[in-house]
């Protein structure tokens, strides 16, 4: 499997390459005597080794594997799992960035990107993969219920995964035989990401995997470094210096104000950190002048602003770009901006006790301050668009283009679906801001309005076949609406979505969750009632106000519920807790 040298998979032979050498037990093998592997052109970052082939992470961050292995290892395709030269391995077309580090389980595969985000392939007999199946794959394929967060680590441990994300937050999937994935449950197989809630009060840093020893001497230990110590100084790394620069930092003259040695140190470490700092600002903010997106309007025309007013190749402006540039290419915006807070957020942390450090400081604070603004604006792009290619989507089907005396029940009903299905969208969307949440509602409005005129329009249809028409129907309808949305919602699934699935959200205690859980179930109860504020635009006035009186006087009762019923809910998981350490002791 390792020769003097090969090619890339095309035919075509290439310079050998002085990539590593390789010594001691391989699978079934051992190699006493060291040897030098020449298979891949360019410089290797990274390795895995299976029982029979190697995969390798190149400088470029492209993946190439050769050998062989029957459970899709390889991640070349079910065609190829016997190959003796490296060939790269090809990801899905919505793949973006470059791999920046790659991990193998027992029989299992996982990378990550630059761009935080997670493939897998190989085997999936215990969900190791994550793609909510068993079944095995022989190409990566994104991990897609993580795709909402940025991942910084992945581990890959026998048939089981672990992912770590910006917000420290870890997610484990795979084989949780006498519950080994510590989720809480002991439902033998995850076949999805699943959050650690036991760990949801800290902010996990680090993931560590070490051999322990265990059963026959194969167990192993995660453990996840909650607070890590600072990186270390200069005068205590290898080579580094044991003195200040610039002499001793004293003087004979006793009356004068002279320097000390930890001053002296003190000054240099601070001005050579600012100059580290001024640096790495400066690149990330001409990566995000190239991004672009999220960028300032110019609300004045009669002033000329370099940074909004600056077009780009295509001779656009900020509000062009945001306006009809792809909504992918606006997501990846924003989760570039997210990297960068993340960047300013580690430095802040990694200089929190240093001297001297207040400038550095309060530069750091304000370009996360401008990041979290750009990432802000895009949000509320991303989310205005949406709204509008609802209200202006419709169903392509040619029924629906029918007019006048061709408009029939049957037309009527195909219409009122689509735009039944229009006001499912519109209400589902996730608002950012005031301005997005006014749209929606009044996007809201419009369609719940539509929905009545096909009504009324369906009522005129049954007169003239000489049944009596209803004028009331139609406004029952868009009340008995909000009616099975309020009776839809249910706090314990809230309280669920949150305990098990996590969200992406880490509490520091049962009551800041509690406060969170509340706060959201009132908001999602006024969302649907707070249509009807708009009484000269949501009422019908065939049907009694005292209808719309009681809808909310229901919601208002909800709220209550739902409090009560939280609260019963926490206690209820304090006593069985309680139970269960009363059992265990």
């Amino acid at each position: 499997m390792a020769g003097a040298d090969s090619g890339q998979g095309n035919g075509a032979p290439a310079a050998a390459e002085n990539n590593f050498w390789l010594w001691g037990t391989w699978g079934k093998r051992v190699i006493k005597a060291p040897f030098l592997t020449q298979k891949v052109p360019g410089k290797i970052r990274d390795i895995i080794i299976g029982q029979n082939f190697i995969i390798a992470l190149k400088e470029d961050g492209q993946l190439v594997s050769w050998g062989e292995d029957k459970v899709g290892c390889l991640g070349l395709g079910t065609e190829d799992v016997n190959v003796q030269d490296p060939r790269k391995i090809p990801f899905p077309s919505d793949f973006k960035g470059k791999v920046v580090d790659v991990q193998y389980g027992r029989h299992h595969v996982l990378a990550l990107t630059s761009t935080g985000k997670v493939y897998s392939w190989g085997d999936n007999n215990k969900g190791q993969l994550g793609l909510s199946d068993q079944q095995n794959r022989y190409e990566p394929v994104a991990v897609e219920e993580l795709r909402r967060w940025t991942v910084i680590q992945i581990l890959a441990l026998d048939h089981m995964s672990y992912a770590l994300t910006s917000d420290g937050i870890v997610y484990a999937w795979g084989d949780n035989t006498d519950g080994s994935l510590a989720l809480g449950h002991d439902k033998a197989v995850v076949d999805k990401p699943e959050p650690m809630m036991r760990m949801q009060g800290t902010a996990v840093k680090k993931l560590v995997a070490r051999d322990c020893g265990g059963s026959g001497g194969k167990g192993k230990t995660v453990i996840a470094f909650v607070e890590l110590a600072d990186p270390l100084p200069q005068k205590d790394s290898i080579g580094g210096f044991d003195r200040p620069l610039g002499g001793h930092g004293r003087h004979e003259d006793k009356d004068k104000v002279v320097l000390s040695d930890d001053m002296e140190k003190d000054i240099f470490e601070g001005v050579d950190l600012m100059r580290q700092v001024m640096d790495n600002t400066q690149d990330w903010w001409e990566h995000i002048l190239k991004v672009r997106h999220g960028s300032p309007y110019n609300d004045n025309p009669l002033q000329v602003d370099d940074l909004s007013d600056k077009k780009d190749a295509d001779n656009c402006t900020a509000m062009q770009l945001d306006t009809f540039v792809a909504l992918d290419q606006l997501e990846d915006a924003s989760y570039e901006l997210d990297k960068f807070i993340q960047s300013a957020r580690a430095q802040l942390f990694e200089i929190r006790k240093k001297k001297g450090t207040k400038n550095v400081k309060f530069m750091l604070s304000l370009f996360m301050d401008d990041c979290k603004l750009r990432r802000e604006k895009i949000r509320r792009a991303v989310a205005a668009r949406q709204l509008i290619e609802y209200k202006r989507g419709m169903p392509k089907d040619p029924d629906l283009l029918a007019t006048g005396a061709d408009r029939g029940a049957d037309f009527l009903r195909k219409e009122t679906e689509a735009v039944s299905s229009q006001l499912s969208k519109v209400r589902d969307l996730r608002t950012y801001d005031l301005f997005t949440r006014v749209l929606q509602e009044s996007l809201s409005e419009v369609l719940e309005a539509k929905l009545q005129v096909l009504g009324l329009q369906e009522e005129i249809v049954k007169s003239r076949s000489g049944q009596k028409p209803n004028l009331a129907i139609p406004g029952l309808n868009i009340l008995m609406g909000r009616w099975a949305d309020l009776k839809r919602f249910s706090i314990y699934n809230l309280y669920q979505e949150c305990n098990l699935r996590g969200q992406g959200l880490a509490f520091n205690s049962d009551d800041e969750m509690f406060s969170f859980l509340v706060t959201s179930s009132d908001a999602k109860i006024d969302q649907i009632i707070q249509i009807d504020k708009d009484a000269l635009v949501s009422r019908d006035s065939h049907i009694p106000g005292l209808c719309y009186e009681l809808l909310a006087e229901n919601a208002e009762l909800r709220k209550m519920c739902n409090a009560y019923q939280l609260k019963v809910l926490l206690l209820s998981s304090e006593e069985g807790n309680e139970k269960a350490l009363a059992t265990s002791s």
